[in-house]
């Protein structure tokens, strides 16, 4: 019994000596640590940008961000390629492309993603 009291004497004792400064200290960096987390995921998800709306009848070759919502995209629709102004309020047409751009190639990270998510859909199809 006594070695009882002393073990949780002594685990009450350790307790005590945490200060609260070091549990707010330790409790920001945390909170810190988690949100550049989420900064750098979500940079590297808009620079991948894995195109995964394309389907064979509509395929997005280019797109060029000219501020926070606004861009210009180059789409492929029945073998011909148009510039598009799009906006959050628009869409307008602005040209159809002469010469042919060529469809921008995915890094491996983003296609093996594309695929992994398009098995997924396939799969919740069925179901």
């Amino acid at each position: 019994m006594s070695a009882l009291f002393a073990l949780t004497a002594s685990v009450f004792s350790t307790a005590d000596t945490a200060t609260p400064t070091a549990d707010i200290l330790s409790m920001v960096l945390s909170l810190i640590m988690v949100l550049v987390l989420i900064i750098v995921l979500a940079f590297f998800v808009k620079k991948l940008n894995p195109n995964l709306a394309n389907s064979d009848e509509f395929k997005v070759i280019r797109s060029l961000p000219l501020g926070s919502r606004e861009r210009l995209m180059v789409v492929e629709i029945d073998n011909a390629q148009h510039l598009l102004g799009v906006t959050p309020h628009s869409i307008n047409y602005l040209h159809k492309l002469e010469t042919p751009l060529s469809e921008k190639e995915l890094p491996e990270l983003a296609k093996r993603f594309g695929q992994l998510l398009n098995s997924q859909h396939k799969q919740n199809k069925k179901n």
